[in-house]
């Protein structure tokens, strides 16, 4: 009888190890997070999927794409989301009034490349010439930002043509309907292996510009400090995971954005430094003029009034400990 239930109990502990996932599955607590669309600026949070670390922190995690920075802030005012992934497009919705806080960042500096005609060998080389941009958006600030460190006069010295989408631009860039466009990885491939070159990397030039990171409306975050807290934890996890694990790194590259070995390579020794979770003021500073001008509208608030580091810097001080 005693080895029986001996037997019984060794039964239950096998069965335990043989189904955690699904147990731990029920247990999880499911959030929503959008971004705009697959792109490399996004690269921890697919590490985060992809390796379990959304997980390891008791989280499901629906990562959904969401083109247009309205629709994801209209959809976590309305709790359809949890959190978003974009930081600098939402401030125009901050200084309009919606209540929303920047968590923390995964990328610290822009990751596109202006991307060129192969007759083209410097910025001044564009004087006159017609530039893709996307009207509104971050490309055409950033642009504007670009030309100004080169002293030419970003309004008068180039024709800006509207083209949104990144493959559309390489199209007009192959047809020589215009002579440059900012592109991010891992469209950028596509224009230089078509004959295009990249001849500005914005990480390089513009260092310290927050760009992708966690955000959340101010009610989610008093009514689920603990989720939020986990949320912050896992993307921190996942921003030190990317810039520590090349071979991570590229592999979710190659698996989530479907990029070729060396495409994924090139990229990610191009875009590494770029990842950091820590987000700061007067990096925010430099993200909201260029989003001012970009929206054309003056900021109403200050970075540090509509930025929540508690959770960041706890989950730093207890990172630190382990």
């Amino acid at each position: 009888m005693k080895s029986a239930r001996s037997l019984f109990l060794l039964l239950l502990l096998g069965l335990s190890f043989v189904f955690p996932l699904e147990v731990s599955q029920a247990q999880l607590t499911k959030v929503r997070a959008t971004y705009p669309s697959p792109n490399v600026q996004y690269l921890p949070a697919y590490v985060a999927q992809t390796k379990g670390i959304y997980q390891q922190e008791g989280l499901n995690v629906e990562l959904i794409a969401m083109r247009g920075a309205r629709e994801g802030v209209q959809a976590l005012v309305v709790g359809d989301l949890q959190f978003a992934m974009t930081l600098g497009p939402v401030l125009p919705a901050i200084w309009r009034g919606i209540d929303l806080k920047l968590l923390g960042q995964m990328v610290g500096m822009p990751t596109f490349s202006l991307i060129v005609r192969p007759e083209i060998n410097r910025i001044e080389d564009l004087k006159g010439k017609k530039i893709g941009v996307s009207f509104g958006g971050m490309t055409f600030a950033l642009v504007h930002e670009l030309f100004k460190l080169h002293g030419i006069d970003p309004d008068k010295g180039v024709e800006y043509v509207n083209i949104p989408g990144s493959s559309p631009k390489v199209a007009y860039l192959d047809k020589g309907v215009i002579a440059a466009a900012l592109i991010a990885p891992p469209t950028e491939f596509e224009a230089i292996q078509s004959g295009n070159k990249r001849l500005v990397y914005l990480g390089d030039v513009m260092p310290d510009v927050p760009f992708t990171g966690l955000i959340a409306t101010t009610r989610y975050i008093k009514e689920n400090p603990e989720i939020v807290k986990r949320m912050v934890k896992a993307t921190v996890r996942a921003v030190y995971k990317t810039a520590e694990e090349p071979d991570t790194a590229i592999s979710v590259m190659q698996n989530y954005l479907k990029m070729k070995p060396e495409e994924a390579k090139e990229t990610y020794a191009l875009v590494r430094k770029s990842f950091s979770p820590v987000l700061t003021e007067a990096g925010m500073k430099k993200t909201a003029a260029i989003v001012a001008m970009s929206a054309g509208m003056q900021p109403t608030k200050e970075p540090k009034d509509y930025m929540d580091l508690s959770f960041l810097n706890q989950v730093l001080a207890e990172l630190r400990k382990k």
